[in-house]
This record gives structure tokens, C-alpha cells and sequence, in this order.
């Protein structure tokens, strides 16, 4: 069945399409013919119930041979929240920009050994099970071991982050482990398989002065050419 959508605004449609966003360059009112099929929507064998922010039901549609889904249900179904900038027309899913400080500007490392920045202000990226990760840092571990050092200044409850090995050290893969210290007392410890995917990690400061994170390559007294990436830091104050 099809029906006529009168007073369409484009510019405004909060829609995702399957496999891309689209660009709408410029803002008009037109009248546009769209196809509801009764469209539902699974994630991971689930059917998701579309709904608004008002919690009204919303269907998919079809127009000019593209499935078009509503941007609020296809965020809260991944869990990412969903806002819409009237002004700037602007959907955002996940955070927005400016809301959440960059780990690295609220409580940076201070000192590395074998550690380099990457940084979304100077467009540098790096990769862990192929996906792209910035406000970050990596660890070499080349003849030895990767450090960063932290001044806490007692301010902070807990740290959380991702860590797992770059996808371009392929060449005498090994393991490694990862050692959190804090106050100088081991809090944290974990093996680094470097197969695995990147995962998240927290660990509880308390209101310490100081954390060391540090990785230890497991290179059996062969040569070891891996580096582990670490990203997507928050740290929570002290209430």
C-alpha cells in the first residue's frame, strides 16, 4: 500500500538508511509517494519496536527503492542516545560533541616509555579488531615494556578504557600482560591475547595520587613487534 506524505519537510526527516546516512544539502517542503510494507526491524534475531520519543509506533518506508528507518529506534536498539539539533539540523547519535571531555585533556599520562598519542584534534587514528579508535594512545613493547604514568591528584573514584592489540602488528605476534598499578600496588592484571578483541576494562582509584598502566610482552626470547592501543578513556570524580 502507498501513501501520499503532504508537507514533508526533508531537511528535518530523522531517518537512517540501511547501510548510510544520507546528506540532505538543502531544506524544502515537497510532497514525496513512499511505500509501507509492514517493515519490521531485528538486531542479533530480535525485533525491535519502533517507536518516537513520545513513545509513539513509527513504521519503515520505502522511497525511490531505499529503506528508510527511524534514526531514534535504530539508536536506542544499538543504545546509543539520540538528539536532534533543530538548528543546525543535526542528528546526533551517541555523544555529542562536547559533552564528554577527552580522557586525555582531564587526566593525561604525564610520562611514557615506548607510548604515542593519537589525538581526534590532529586527525590520528589507530586500529584494534578493525576498528578505528582516536583520544588515545599506544604502547610499544620492542625490546621492552610499554608504560604510561598517570597524576591522579586524589581526584578521581574509578578509570575505564579499551585496550587491545593494533591490527597492523601481524609479524612475531605474542601475547603480553597488562598491569595497572595503583599508589604503586598492583590493582589490575590481565592477560593480553593477541587474537582477541579489544575490550573495555575499569578499574577503582579510590582517590589515589597516582596509576601506572603498563604492558609486558610475552616474546619467549624471540624477537616481539607488537603495540596495544588503548582508547575511549572517562574518568568518573570523586563525589
Amino acid at each position: 500500500m502507498k501513501k501520499r506524505l503532504q508537507g514533508f519537510v526533508a531537511g528535518a526527516l530523522l531517518v537512517a538508511m540501511l547501510g548510510c546516512v544520507p546528506t540532505i544539502a538543502k531544506e524544502a517542503v515537497e510532497a514525496i509517494l513512499v511505500e509501507f510494507a509492514n517493515i519490521k526491524i531485528y538486531l542479533d534475531g530480535e525485533e525491535v519496536e519502533a517507536k518516537d520519543a513520545k513513545g509513539n509506533k513509527v513504521e519503515p518506508f520505502i522511497y525511490n527503492g531505499t529503506t528508510y528507518l527511524p534514526v531514534r529506534a535504530v539508536g536506542n536498539a544499538i543504545g546509543k542516545d539520540v538528539s536532534w539539533d533543530g538548528i543546525e539540523k543535526v542528528v546526533y547519535l551517541g555523544v555529542k560533541p562536547g559533552d564528554a571531555e577527552n580522557w586525555l585533556d582531564v587526566c593525561g599520562p604525564y610520562q611514557y616509555k615506548k607510548g604515542t598519542e593519537y589525538r581526534m584534534a590532529d586527525n590520528k587514528f589507530f586500529t584494534m579488531s578493525g576498528k578505528k579508535y582516536t583520544n588515545g594512545f599506544v604502547l610499544g613493547t620492542r625490546r621492552e615494556n610499554g608504560e604510561a604514568l598517570f597524576n591522579l591528584d586524589g581526584k578521581y573514584k574509578s578509570v575505564s578504557f579499551k585496550v587491545g592489540r593494533i591490527d597492523d602488528n601481524e609479524t612475531y605476534a605474542h601475547d603480553a600482560t597488562l598491569n595497572i598499578y595503583v599508589d604503586g600496588i598492583i590493582a589490575y592484571t590481565r592477560e593480553l591475547n593477541y587474537d582477541d578483541v579489544a575490550q573495555k576494562i575499569t578499574i577503582p582509584l579510590n582517590g589515589a595520587l597516582q596509576m601506572k598502566i603498563e604492558v609486558i610482552q610475552h616474546s619467549d626470547g624471540g624477537w616481539s613487534n607488537n603495540d596495544w592501543g588503548f582508547s575511549e578513556g572517562e574518568f568518573v570524580m570523586l563525589d
